[in-house]
């Protein structure tokens, strides 16, 4: 199968607290580096390439009703809890993507505004 995401971007208004609930979530340090009026903090998943950033420069804003990237996630109620703990609030409980799938997903807004999804395979929260 094609993977289709190259790279995505989270914009933020304050840097700072976005790299702060992202570093909670993720269990990562991530560091801001500047490139003129932008700020960004680059999003590895393991020893790979950036995947992603969260990203600042004036009039790039957060947003709750537009494109939604979902993070997978091993482990459902450890994740939302860690989003609770770093400031974000849930916006969607778990629930299985259709009747029989058993996979399940989640939306929480992240101290900048942003709707982001949870996603995790073959694992009811709770049983996790």
């Amino acid at each position: 199968m094609k993977t289709f995401v190259a790279f995505f971007e989270i914009p933020a208004i304050n840097m700072e607290r976005a790299v702060q609930f992202y570093g909670t979530v993720f269990g990562e340090k991530l560091e801001i580096v500047e490139y003129g009026e932008e700020k960004m903090a680059f999003i590895s998943s393991g020893d790979q390439q950036p995947i992603g950033c969260i990203f600042s420069l004036k009039g790039y804003l957060p947003t709750s009703n537009s494109i939604t990237i979902s993070f997978y996630t091993e482990n459902m109620d450890e994740s939302l809890a860690l989003v609770r703990e770093a400031g974000g609030k849930i916006v969607t409980e778990p629930c299985e993507t259709y009747e029989g799938a058993k996979d399940y997903f989640a939306y929480f807004l992240d101290t900048e505004g942003n709707r982001i999804g949870l996603f995790t395979r073959n694992i009811h929260p709770g049983e996790s």
